[in-house]
């Protein structure tokens, strides 16, 4: 955040040398080990590799339909993958996709308990 707030008061010296400081926090071992080797190889195994070993952290306010900004939508690194294949963006499923597929998709538990040969009791 302060070196956001440091480049764009135009403070760019105190920033780089803020960023610098923070690459302290950054195991190179890692970068080398899992990210080099998506950028040297470009494959799915090396991919998978890099997404085993680490987390997306990423937040964003809820969207309604009144709030809706189809910008967010464009830039939405989130999504759902849906039992029908479709890859859907987070910031788009509750305020345009979520009734659809609920209605879609669901089931009685009498149904589901049919289909599974188990009693829901089990996984609860």
């Amino acid at each position: 955040q302060k070196v956001y707030e440091d480049a764009a008061q135009g403070k760019t010296k105190k920033a780089k040398f803020r960023l610098l400081a923070a690459l302290r926090h950054i195991k190179f071992s890692f970068l080398r080990k899992y990210v080099w080797r998506v950028l040297r190889e470009g494959s799915y195994e090396a991919l998978g590799d890099l997404q085993r070993k680490s987390i997306l952290l990423s937040s964003m306010h809820f969207m309604d339909p009144y709030n809706f900004d189809l910008q967010r939508v464009e830039n939405c690194v989130i999504h759902y993958a849906v039992p029908d294949g479709r890859i859907i963006p987070f910031c788009t499923m509750n305020s345009i996709h979520r009734p659809k597929i609920e209605k879609q998709f669901s089931m009685s538990i009498k149904e589901w308990q049919k289909r599974h040969k188990v009693e829901v009791s089990a996984y609860a």
